[in-house]
């Protein structure tokens, strides 16, 4: 059984474990437990894996009311985590973050079944750091992460990445002749803030219009706002609310601009992208900042702080990197240094040491 999900963050390297097991051994059966509410409703549909639902929702964010409701369904998201594990009997239960790990995977551990968890970023979640005092493995994508665990049941893995998203993932080269191509995203829920610059610097981009083509995932939200700003121009741009082929659109992309949340930048390491990151200011504990540290430092990607974040600042950038096609290769090669591509595989084999299969 799988846990987690909520966000794409959570969600796609669970599936890049799960793939990792269906690779190891095809009649492996693999259960994902996720929220309603979640990214996870509408993805794993498309991926071929069941889904289960429990009542569960997050505390950050919400108002008192908001918080203790959240509460107040904790108990419910337990008695169904305990009917899932009952009737599923799973080998081992992995969470990967987001509403729905912790309920599953603590009743997991109190019902003494294998348990791990997965964290993504630099500096770990409360509920990862709760769960890590009981759980027997866990893995994490971050050295730095490593210190807020028990070392003798921590793995450094790297965060796992789904195989389409490398350089071997079979996706169509790019024409050589063809536009320098800027891929904007903020998650799989947008990022008001990048959509909100990018429209702005776009009036210091006319000159290059000719030289220059956009795809946007905006989030549900900014989408028409987004859309018009890139038309009102004649700017050429492919602007979607979400991007379901996201491999595509990396492949595409000269440069990407967004925001640092760890499965984003492994997957930036994975395909050997330059970046320019924008850490989302409000994240807990401030780790996307920590997160893009590891590509900056290596010379991989430029940070932009949400607050110097503007239209006429970002179209600098833009122009400065867009003349520079060395400096661009060399910040490419230096992320595709970083990746960590057998991250899922190193996961997959622990669990099977765990289970008494290795």
């Amino acid at each position: 059984m799988i846990a987690g999900g909520g966000t794409g963050g959570h969600l796609y390297p669970a599936l890049a474990v799960a793939e990792a097991f269906k690779e190891r051994a095809p009649e492996s059966q693999i259960l994902f437990v996720g929220s309603r509410r979640g990214i996870e409703s509408t993805i794993l549909a498309k991926e071929g894996y069941p889904l289960q639902t429990i009542e569960v929702a997050g505390l950050k964010g919400k108002s008192l009311w908001g918080k203790m409701r959240s509460m107040l369904a904790l108990p419910k998201s337990l008695c169904q985590s305990w009917g899932l594990l009952r009737s599923g009997q799973p080998d081992i239960v992995l969470g990967f973050g987001g509403y729905a790990s912790a309920p599953l995977v603590i009743t997991a551990w109190a019902l003494g079944f294998r348990t791990a968890i997965q964290e993504q970023n630099s500096f770990p979640g409360l509920s990862n750091r709760i769960l890590g005092r009981f759980v027997d493995l866990i893995f994490v994508s971050f050295a730095n992460s490593a210190r807020h665990f028990n070392p003798r049941k921590t793995v450094l893995t790297g965060n796992p990445v789904r195989k389409i998203m490398s350089r071997k993932g079979n996706l169509p080269e790019r024409d050589p002749g063809s536009k320098f191509t800027l891929f904007i995203f903020g998650g799989s829920q947008g990022a008001h803030r990048l959509n909100q610059a990018m429209g702005e610097a776009l009036l210091y981009l006319k000159e290059l219009k000719e030289k220059i083509y956009f795809i946007h995932q905006t989030g549900e939200k900014d989408y028409e706002e987004v859309r018009q700003a890139y038309q009102k121009d004649d700017f050429p741009a492919a602007v979607y609310p979400f991007i379901f082929e996201m491999a595509r659109a990396y492949a595409s992309a000269d440069l990407i601009l967004c925001r640092a949340g760890a499965t984003t930048l492994f997957e930036l390491m994975a395909l050997g992208k330059p970046a320019i990151l924008v850490p989302y200011p409000f994240a807990a504990n401030d780790h996307q900042t920590l997160n893009a540290r590891t590509m900056v430092d290596a010379g991989a990607a430029l940070m932009v702080t949400d607050r110097e974040l503007t239209g006429i600042h970002l179209s600098q950038i833009i122009k400065e990197l867009i003349l520079d096609h060395e400096r661009l290769k060399g910040m490419g090669e230096r992320a595709a240094a970083l990746a960590k591509p057998e991250a899922a595989r190193m996961i997959v084999d622990h669990c099977y040491k765990m289970v008494g299969h290795g």
